[in-house]
C-alpha cells in the first residue's frame, strides 16, 4: 500500500510559530487559513527550544503562552480540512537554564566557550542532548499529537549564529574525543581545504551526521512507518535571501532540480522563505520574487511551498500573499496535470562540492544553458556514481570541480565512451591530478596529457576568435575578442585534440597610446579544446566561463558559452528565437510532450516586478526519427496543444521538428502536446 505522501499533491505553507502565536491559537480558524490558502500540508513548530505542548520532560521547556487552542487539537482541525500536518523539531539550540545544568550538551568553540545568542546556547550532534534526549522530544511530540510528518531544522554541525558570525568546527569534549578515537588527529581549528586533517574532520562530520538522523528516523519509524521524514520521504530545500546577500534569481528552480531528479521520484519541498532575512522577519520579500519561485518550484518540482513566521491570520506583511496564492490555487486546478511529469532535457549538470553558499561558476551555467533555452536536470558531485544517472542524457557538464574520486572519473569516461559529450571548466580534477603527478591525467576523456602550469592573476589576456573558429563560434565572429578573467590551465594535450580560440597574451591596458598586442603575445594556446573518445568527446575549457558571465554579464561571454554548448557539444536549442528573460522546460507524461514556460522579464538588477507579456512564442522539438509515420512516433495526439494558463497553443510540423506556437505569455504557461 502506499504511503499518504506517495503522488500527494503537495502545497506546503511552513508556519514558524512564535510563542506569542500560542495565546490566542483558534484551531478551527488556522485549518481554515489554510484552506482558503490552497495549502494541502503545513509545518508547524512542535518541540526542541521550546514545546509548543505540555510536554512531561524535565528539560523541554514549555511555552508560557499555551493559552490558545493545544497543539493536538490544531492537528485535528487541519486533519478535518484534509490538510497533512508536519512537525517542525530543531535541537540545534537549548535555553540558557538548560545549559547551565548540562554545560556539556553545547557547541564549543576552539577557545572552550559557548556560543550564547538571545539566551539560547548551540549545542553538539555527539552531545548526550542531541544523541539521546532528542529522540525522547520526538517520541513524546509524535505520541501526543496525531502529526502526518517530521522536519528536523538546523540539522548537522552548526557554526554560524543568526548573525552568519563563523565560529569554526566544535571542540567540546565528546567531538574531540571521537575524532581522535577515529583519526588519531585533533581537530582542525578552522574549516580550510588546507589544513591536513581537513579532509578527515569532513569525513568524521558526515558520519555523525549520518548515524544522528539514523538515530532520529529509527525512533519515528519506531511510532509508525506512515508517519513522512524529512530527507527520505520528502526532501525539503530552501530558497531564501538576507540584507547583504547577492539575489539569484534561478533560486527556486535550480534548488527544486537538484533534489527532485530527471524522474522526480520524490516528494519535494521547494520552501520559498517570505522573509527578508534574520534580521527581518516581518517584513516580506518582493511580492513578484515570490510568486516567481511558487513558479519555478511548479514547473521544476510539481509542488508548491511558502515559509512564513506567524500564523495566515495574524501576519503583518501579506503583500506577498495573492501572488502566492495564485499559483497554489492553480495548481489545486490542476493537480492530475503535474502527476508523473519526467524530465525529458538531454543535458545534466553536476554541481561540484563546494561550501559556500553561492557558486558562481555553476550559477554563470544556469544562466548560460536557461538563456540558451537548452533545458538541463541537475544533480551533486557526490551523488554520482553509475552511468544509469546519465541515461537519457547527450551532455554532462561539470565546473571546476578540483577534485573527482575515481569512481566519479570512470562514470564521466564511460559516459563519453558510450557517445556522451563531457564538458569541464577551469581546474576539474587538478586537486585529483596533483596527488599522483606521475600518474595519467584522472579525466582520460579530457585528452590532458600533463598540466604545464596554473597562470594567475592574468589582468589584459584575451582568446582571440580565428576564422578556423568560424563554424563553431558565429556568434563570436563580430566581436572576436573574449577576456575571460584572471585565471588560466595550461595545459599540453594529447594528439588528435580539437583546438578553438588562441590565446594573446599579457600586453598593455595604459595609457591608450600603448594599448594594442602584436604577433609575439599571440600564443597558440587554445581557450577551448573537444577530445574524441571512444564515440563521444571531451570538451574543455580552462578557464572559468561561468563565473566570469556569472559576476559581469557580458553578451560577449554568453555568446562564447552559448557556441561551446550548441555547437561544439551538440546541445539543442528549444527555443533559439526566443527572449533569455524566459526559462523553458520540456518534460514527457507518457506519450505526451509537457512544456513550461516562466517569464522572468520582471527581473531588473536585484529587483523583482511583475513580468511584461512575451507575444508569438516558437518552440522547436526535434524529430529525432525523422520520417517515421507521426502515428508511429507520438500517437494519435500529436497534433494536439492546449495551454493552461491563458495562452493558446499550436503544434504543426515540418520533416524535422514540431513547431509549437504560444500567442501570449503572462507570468507562466503549460502546454501539453
Amino acid at each position: 500500500m502506499a504511503h499518504w505522501w506517495e503522488g500527494y499533491p503537495w502545497r506546503m505553507v511552513q508556519t514558524n510559530l512564535r510563542e506569542i502565536d500560542m495565546e490566542d491559537l483558534d484551531a478551527e480558524k488556522f485549518a481554515a487559513d489554510l484552506k482558503e490558502f490552497g495549502a494541502t500540508v503545513v509545518t508547524l513548530n512542535a518541540g526542541g527550544i521550546i514545546a509548543g505542548y505540555d510536554t512531561d520532560l524535565e528539560y523541554q521547556p514549555k511555552c508560557e503562552y499555551l493559552h490558545g487552542d493545544s497543539l493536538k487539537k490544531t492537528v485535528e482541525e487541519c486533519h478535518k480540512a484534509g490538510i497533512r500536518v508536519i512537525a517542525r523539531m530543531d535541537f540545534s539550540k537549548i535555553r540558557e537554564d538548560v545549559y547551565e545544568a548540562h554545560p556539556d550538551w553545547a557547541y564549543k568553540r576552539v577557545d572552550g566557550e559557548a556560543v550564547n545568542y538571545n539566551g539560547y546556547v548551540q549545542t553538539c550532534i555527539n552531545s548526550e542532548y542531541q544523541q539521546k534526549y532528542a529522540p525522547e522530544i520526538v517520541k513524546e511530540v509524535l505520541e501526543k499529537s496525531p502529526f502526518d510528518g517530521v522536519y528536523c531544522n538546523m540539522s548537522g554541525f552548526m557554526v554560524v549564529d543568526y548573525d552568519y558570525k563563523y565560529h569554526g568546527p566544535c571542540h567540546c569534549e565528546n567531538c574531540k574525543r571521537l575524532f581522535k578515537e577515529q583519526y588519531g588527529a585533533e581537530i582542525p581549528k578552522k574549516d580550510d581545504p588546507k589544513i591536513p586533517a581537513y579532509g578527515l574532520y569532513t569525513k568524521f562530520k558526515g558520519e555523525c551526521t549520518k548515524k544522528q538522523k539514523m538515530n532520529l528516523h529509527q525512533t519515528i519509524r519506531a511510532v509508525s512507518p506512515e508517519i513522512a521524514i524529512d530527507g527520505v520521504d520528502y526532501l525539503r530545500v530552501e530558497s531564501n535571501t538576507d540584507i547583504g546577500v547577492e539575489k539569484w534569481i534561478y533560486s527556486a528552480s535550480s534548488n527544486a532540480r537538484k533534489v527532485s531528479g530527471p524522474k522526480r521520484g520524490h516528494v519535494v519541498d521547494s520552501a520559498a522563505v517570505e522573509f527578508l532575512g534574520f534580521r527581518y522577519r516581518e517584513t516580506s520579500i518582493s511580492p513578484a520574487q515570490m510568486e516567481l519561485r511558487q513558479w519555478q518550484n511548479l514547473a521544476n518540482a510539481g509542488s508548491c511551498s511558502i515559509y512564513i513566521m506567524g500564523r495566515i491570520d495574524n501576519h503583518k506583511d501579506m503583500s506577498s500573499f495573492a501572488g502566492t496564492k495564485r499559483v497554489f490555487h492553480f495548481h489545486r486546478n490542476h493537480e492530475e496535470l503535474y502527476r508523473g511529469i519526467e524530465s525529458a532535457a538531454e543535458v545534466m549538470l553536476i554541481h561540484r562540492n563546494m561550501m559556500g553558499r553561492f557558486d558562481h561558476e555553476m550559477n554563470g551555467w544556469i544562466r548560460a544553458l536557461t538563456e540558451s533555452h537548452v533545458p538541463f536536470d541537475e544533480m551533486r558531485q557526490g551523488e554520482l556514481k553509475s552511468t544509469d544517472q546519465l541515461a537519457g542524457k547527450k551532455l554532462a557538464i561539470l565546473c571546476d570541480a578540483k577534485m573527482l574520486n575515481d569512481q566519479q572519473a570512470q562514470v564521466l569516461d564511460a559516459f563519453a565512451e558510450n557517445g556522451g559529450v563531457v564538458l569541464v571548466t577551469g581546474d576539474t580534477a587538478l586537486m585529483s591530478a596533483m596527488q599522483n603527478p606521475s600518474a595519467p591525467f584522472p579525466l582520460k576523456c579530457m585528452g590532458i596529457k600533463r598540466i604545464q602550469e596554473k597562470r594567475a592573476n592574468l589582468r589584459s589576456s584575451v582568446f582571440m576568435v580565428e576564422e578556423k573558429d568560424r563554424e563553431a563560434f558565429p556568434h563570436c565572429m563580430e566581436a572576436s575578442l573574449i577576456p575571460f578573467g584572471e585565471n588560466l590551465v595550461m595545459a599540453e594535450f594529447e594528439e588528435g585534440t580539437q583546438k578553438y580560440l588562441n590565446l594573446v597574451g599579457e600586453h598593455p591596458y595604459g595609457p591608450p597610446e600603448i594599448c594594442y598586442y602584436t604577433d609575439a603575445d599571440v600564443t597558440g594556446h587554445p581557450g577551448v579544446t573537444a577530445f574524441p573518445y571512444g564515440k563521444g568527446k571531451g570538451v574543455y575549457l580552462p578557464w572559468l566561463a561561468g563565473t566570469f558571465y556569472y559576476e559581469e554579464g557580458y553578451q560577449n561571454t554568453f555568446q562564447v558559452m552559448q557556441d561551446v554548448l550548441c555547437n561544439v557539444c551538440g546541445a539543442r536549442q528549444i527555443a533559439p528565437d526566443l527572449t533569455p528573460m524566459v526559462e523553458v522546460l520540456v518534460g514527457k507524461k507518457g506519450n505526451q510532450t509537457v512544456l513550461q514556460l516562466i517569464n522572468t522579464s520582471g527581473v531588473f538588477s536585484n529587483s523583482f516586478f511583475e513580468p511584461l507579456p512575451v507575444y508569438g512564442i516558437e518552440l522547436h522539438l526535434p524529430l529525432d526519427n525523422a520520417g517515421e509515420t507521426e502515428e508511429k512516433q507520438f500517437g494519435d495526439t500529436a497534433a494536439e496543444a492546449k495551454a493552461y494558463n491563458g495562452g493558446t497553443a499550436t503544434v504543426r510540423r515540418t520533416k524535422t521538428e514540431r513547431i509549437v506556437t504560444l500567442d501570449r505569455l503572462e507570468a507562466y504557461e503549460i502546454i501539453l502536446l
